[in-house]
């Protein structure tokens, strides 16, 4: 989001809503003070955010004051002002304050329990060209953490690791988003991070904002901290795949994994230099592939038509897969938005993710994904 978006915001959803609440509404020198400070802190915040100096604490302040606050505010704004117009005043703001705190608890919700409330989720795929060797492949699927969301310190990421170790998966593949904005938001998170292990490796590839296109950085300087961040995957022990695939092997047997730099069918997410075919170069003829690849809209557009990768594991979305009118909103973004998606034998997994680059999830609860590959079902 750009700074000019972030003062909108702080216009439209502080300073408008605290002027009419003040004028028309609140009688006490005291009460219209309060009301105010939420708005204060967000005004803090802005020069830090245009500055880019601690961009990521202030844009997680700003954007946690702004839902919990703010936006109720402006909601008990629009109500009492239409209310207003058709009632008595008193009347009109009992109703706008039920609304508003209505508002308030539904994002205090999403953020200190939606959020947070970490679910496991179990799924088995079978293919027959799974080399017998891999029956009853374990392989745990982390995607999304956007750890700049949580601040400088979580419990929430320890549970994450501890529950991940818990399931004692055989490989690990994280598919994208690492953080929202700056290199620096894994530093308080390395200690936890590495404490991922699998017996066959933790394989990673980049997300969209893994490539730090949405915070203070440009040029030189963003390609700098692109590459701390890259550097500070790979001290962890990952194997970061950049249009690259590795050969794991189990015994005689031999599958493949390829990670492709983030390729989105989307005009909202620019080319970042992904390239499938580089990714699939060089692998045998006919061997079992299992292709990363951050945003899902590459499944149709491009892994499908033109390639013979049996298996994609994706992330981005959050899970979005809400309905309007018994419509699924989100597939006029994006068909494949959640869960398993299948085209003859060949297989799209989009995991929901664990964080959000916003301070709350709106596709529902975050997950770790247990895919158990099997080549027939029993």
């Amino acid at each position: 989001m750009k700074f000019k978006s972030y003062i909108i915001f702080f216009l439209l959803f502080g300073v408008l809503a605290d002027a009419y609440l003040c004028i028309f509404v609140l009688k006490s020198l005291t009460a219209r003070v309060a009301v105010c400070i939420p708005t204060a802190v967000t005004l803090v915040c802005l020069p830090l955010i245009g500055t880019g100096r601690k961009y990521t604490d202030a844009v997680c302040v700003f954007s946690y004051v702004s839902f919990i606050s703010e936006l109720p505010k402006t909601v008990f704004m629009l109500f009492s002002a239409v209310g207003r117009l058709m009632a008595s005043p008193s009347g009109a703001d009992l109703v706008a304050l039920a609304a508003g705190c209505a508002v308030s608890l539904t994002f205090i919700t999403l953020i200190f329990y939606v959020t947070r409330h970490l679910q496991v989720n179990g799924q088995t795929l079978c293919f027959e060209s799974l080399p017998k060797g891999f029956d009853g492949l374990r392989i745990c699927q982390l995607s999304d953490f956007h750890l700049g969301s949580f601040g400088r310190k979580s419990l929430y990421v320890k549970r994450i690791i501890d529950r991940t170790l818990e399931l004692h998966p055989d490989v690990i593949f994280f598919t994208g988003d690492l953080v929202n904005f700056e290199s620096r938001e894994a530093d308080s998170y390395m200690d936890e991070l590495a404490r991922l292990k699998a017996p066959m490796g933790i394989y990673a590839i980049r997300g969209n904002h893994d490539y730090l296109l949405h915070g203070p950085h440009e040029g030189a300087s963003r390609e700098l901290d692109t590459e701390r961040l890259l550097g500070l995957e790979r001290s962890l022990g990952w194997k970061v795949l950049l249009n690259s695939s590795e050969i794991i092997r189990r015994g005689s047997d031999a599958i493949a994994v390829a990670g492709v730099e983030n390729i989105s069918a989307s005009p909202y997410f620019p080319s970042v230099g992904g390239d499938m075919s580089l990714a699939l170069k060089g692998l045998p003829e006919g061997i079992f592939t299992i292709l990363l690849s951050h945003d899902p809209s590459h499944w149709r557009s491009e892994v499908l038509p033109h390639s013979d990768v049996h298996l994609t594991l994706s992330g981005h979305t959050h899970g979005l897969k809400y309905k309007l009118a018994g419509l699924h909103v989100s597939h006029w973004r994006l068909h494949e938005s959640s869960g398993v998606y299948t085209e003859g034998d060949r297989v799209l997994h989009v995991c929901e993710g664990l964080g959000s680059a916003f301070a709350f999830r709106l596709g529902g609860y975050p997950k770790i994904d247990i895919i158990t590959l099997k080549t027939k079902l029993i």
